[in-house]
């Protein structure tokens, strides 16, 4: 399954999209958006700083701002097509360009840290979690998502994707199984709860940082 929906292009870039057709994705996809914002309401959001690594086009933000959830925040990615797309279309935050493996921001910044989507694609987990650590305030909130393996990538045979690599999607390169992420994680994050059936096919995690 594609782990953030339909693809289409605007502005000759091929871009992803918290959206889909297939009413089965819109309905786990709404799932998944309204735990988040459960999540970042009941830590008071608005009144706080946070740092979205890793926006991608912008799509989840829009959707946050939209149920008036973030305050302050800073939204920061690698790739300069999404970053361009982000500001025409959702100018309601301040856009950086950075790698999550090295953020352009000092020690103990954020009161929380929203990353969706990111860590299956790192080629270093280990060293984008040590340095979103780093920028965080000690405490400061964390929620992330990665893929709910295996059931992601039976997801993506049953809809006939990716036969090849055993219904693998291609550009991830990590693939956690709950026990393994939050083993992952415990290094630097004291968990406080995970969603695996009502946020599905997504894993989504909550903690403070160490």
């Amino acid at each position: 399954m594609n782990d953030r929906g339909h693809r289409y292009a605007d502005d000759a870039v091929t871009l992803t999209n918290y959206t889909s057709h297939n009413p089965i994705i819109r309905l786990l996809l709404r799932n998944f958006l309204k735990r988040i914002c459960h999540l970042l309401k009941a830590i008071n959001a608005n009144q706080l700083y946070g740092l979205d690594a890793g926006c991608g086009e912008g799509h989840l933000l829009a959707y946050l701002y939209k149920q008036d959830i973030p305050g302050r925040i800073v939204a920061v990615d690698l790739d300069d097509r999404k970053l361009s797309y982000a500001r025409k279309h959702y100018p309601y935050c301040e856009y950086k360009n950075g790698n999550i493996q090295s953020l352009p921001f000092a020690d103990n910044t954020f009161d929380y840290v929203l990353t969706t989507e990111v860590f299956e694609h790192l080629p270093e987990p280990k060293k984008a979690l040590s340095e979103i650590r780093r920028v965080a305030k000690p405490g400061a909130q964390l929620v992330i998502s990665v893929p709910f393996e295996p059931f992601f990538h039976w997801g993506n045979l049953v809809r006939g994707l990716y036969w090849e690599r055993g219904g693998r999607t291609p550009d991830h390169l990590n693939f956690w199984h709950p026990y393994e992420f939050r083993q992952f994680l415990s290094t630097h994050v004291t968990i406080s709860d995970q969603y695996r059936m009502n946020t599905f096919p997504w894993l989504l995690i909550t903690g403070r940082f160490k």
